[in-house]
């Protein structure tokens, strides 16, 4: 896999879940640094030597506002624990950095009768499951140590583990998108404006965008992109449209032949989600902040 798109969404034996069969081309990413990912049916395994993580797809009551210890707690309750048994020395981690991670970690049996060390891990997104042989081999690949974390420990903490989210990632087929409709990109943001010296309110202003593909048979496609932007009352409207053909280039890009009268390549790539992809998609010419547009399937 290219570097450049390296950046930034298991069972254990006996146990170990279906691949996840949704008509892609590529279900499996080998990483330049050693790691390998495969979609499966509820996350992404990705896996280096003895270690595993899993990037589980979103699941009903593992997010919600509460505190460190019962959130994490019940995560991993729905996510972790109906798979092992025999948990002995769990310890829920929440050093209070700037950037808050939660984290619970123990050692278990495995559906095999292997002992197994996990942590389960969230900073700002999914839940990710890291299962080790034992703590000592944890360590040795992540830096964190739960003996060694309390509530006033800072810096850096997590940055190793926060990294995996990116590894859900996958190549691009354009016999993955061929005939199979509309693809959406929607995206809304508002600004408040205040005085500095008087405090008063000077108003705000709206944002809005909605953008699609959508991609007919023969590797056809059409795009339409409509932006808003109102402020004091007023608003302006732009617009973009294209139609053509649409095409791979290696397995990274796609090249569009008309996209408002030009032809566009884009770095692209899929992220799995529970029963299908979303589209990754950056103008490859001018890739701007670098930040991708993820399209959903609609």
């Amino acid at each position: 896999m290219r570097s450049r798109l390296l950046l930034a969404i298991l069972l254990l034996a006996g146990t170990a879940g279906f691949a996840q069969q949704t008509g892609y081309k590529f279900t499996t990413t080998n990483f330049d640094d050693g790691w390998v990912s495969t979609s499966k049916e509820d996350w992404v395994e990705v896996a280096k030597g003895n270690i595993r993580v899993l990037l589980h797809y979103p699941r009903e009551g593992t997010i919600f506002p509460a505190d460190s210890d019962p959130l994490t707690r019940a995560a991993w309750n729905i996510l972790v624990a109906p798979r092992y048994t025999a948990l002995s020395n769990f310890k829920v981690l929440t050093p209070n950095d700037d950037n808050r991670g939660y984290m619970g970690c123990g050692n278990l049996i495995d559906g095999g009768g292997h002992a197994v060390y996990v942590a389960l891990f969230r900073q700002g997104g999914g839940w990710m499951e890291f299962i080790a042989p034992d703590k000592a081999a944890f360590v040795n690949e992540f830096g964190v140590d739960a003996d060694k974390l309390n509530f006033n420990s800072s810096g850096p903490i997590f940055n190793s583990m926060a990294k995996m989210a990116n590894y859900n990632r996958f190549a691009v087929a354009a016999e993955d998108l061929a005939g199979t409709g509309k693809w959406g990109d929607h995206y809304s943001s508002s600004s408040f404006y205040v005085n500095y010296y008087t405090g008063r309110n000077e108003g705000m202003s709206t944002y809005s965008s909605s953008q699609y593909f959508i991609f007919g048979s023969g590797q056809h496609y059409t795009w339409d992109l409509l932006a808003v932007h109102w402020y004091a009352g007023q608003s302006t409207v732009g617009e973009g449209k294209g139609a053509g053909t649409f095409r791979s280039v290696g397995n990274w890009q796609l090249a569009f032949s008309d996209m408002e009268g030009k032809p566009r390549t884009y770095d692209v790539y899929f992220s799995a989600v529970k029963g299908g992809r979303v589209l990754f998609m950056n103008d490859a010419k001018y890739p701007g902040s670098g930040v991708f547009k993820g399209f959903s399937k609609e």
